[in-house]
């Protein structure tokens, strides 16, 4: 009984002192924890003031939040579970070294998916396309559909949905950012004076409307040296993705109104 009374006494002080020490180390990892989260949440919402940054723009700074968090999280967790294996007496060296070894393996097999995160996490970062912008990405064009950490998916104008690896991204048009340019060319026979011609076509230009038009359209001109016509550029800038509709609209009031008017195209 002495013996066994000597036994309980050494476990009970070893799973007292082992215990003690576990609650400290997993209230080190929750203040750890707290403290990086506020300061990740801290910085970026810092950065977020600085700046002007747009819906789109928000939204993303809450993904690389809670992304950021999650990454402390998991370190942290295996911190703690290392640190309390030390308390209960295990051997890490040939753990570590397992983990080395399997973790060499497993870059090697996995450098891939590394790449795919990586650059998954910069085009968030860098805010190079979002949901619903219409890119071309390495010559595959289509309207974003969802962006990934590892994949992008685009619809193309098929309606085939396109899977691009985040990791092979390495050209990005993006074409629903900015405005779009439009040229057209418009002649009118020489029969009508070129002063004549161009009052008239400024008049009809001026008239023309359309919800895609960003700013009003500017003629140029003569565009050519012609004995039949007089050659005039009109250039203008339209919502992207709109300059067909607009050029289709615009042909289509001009050539109604030069009926209407007697003015011969040519």
């Amino acid at each position: 009984m002495e013996s066994i009374g000597r036994l309980w006494a050494r476990w009970s002080e070893a799973i007292w002192t082992g215990g003690l020490k576990i609650a400290l180390v997993l209230a080190l990892v929750f203040v750890a924890r707290w403290l990086g989260a506020r300061a990740i949440t801290a910085a970026l919402n810092t950065l977020q003031r600085r700046f002007e940054v747009s819906e789109r723009r928000t939204a993303q700074i809450r993904t690389l939040t809670a992304l950021l968090t999650s990454i402390l999280h998991y370190t942290l967790l295996i911190i703690a579970l290392l640190t309390i294996l030390s308390v209960f007496g295990v051997n890490l060296g040939p753990i570590l070294a397992t983990a080395g070894i399997t973790g060499l393996a497993i870059s090697f097999g996995a450098q891939r998916l590394v790449r795919d995160l990586i650059n998954g996490f910069f085009i968030l970062l860098e805010d190079q396309f979002a949901v619903g912008e219409y890119v071309t990405i390495d010559g595959i064009s289509g309207t974003v559909e969802t962006i990934g950490m590892r994949i992008t998916r685009l619809r193309d104008d098929e309606g085939r949905l396109v899977t691009i690896a985040n990791g092979d991204i390495n050209r990005v048009i993006n074409h629903s950012r900015g405005d779009q340019r439009v040229v057209l060319e418009v002649g009118i026979a020489v029969s009508v004076p070129l002063p004549a011609a161009r009052e008239w076509l400024q008049r009809t230009l001026e008239s023309f409307q359309h919800p895609a038009l960003r700013a009003p359209l500017n003629l140029s001109g003569p565009a050519a040296l012609e004995n039949t016509r007089h050659l005039f550029r009109i250039e203008g800038r339209v919502a992207q993705r709109q300059g067909t509709a607009v050029q289709d609209a615009l042909r289509e009031h001009l050539l109604l109104t030069a009926q209407k008017e007697g003015i011969p195209l040519a």
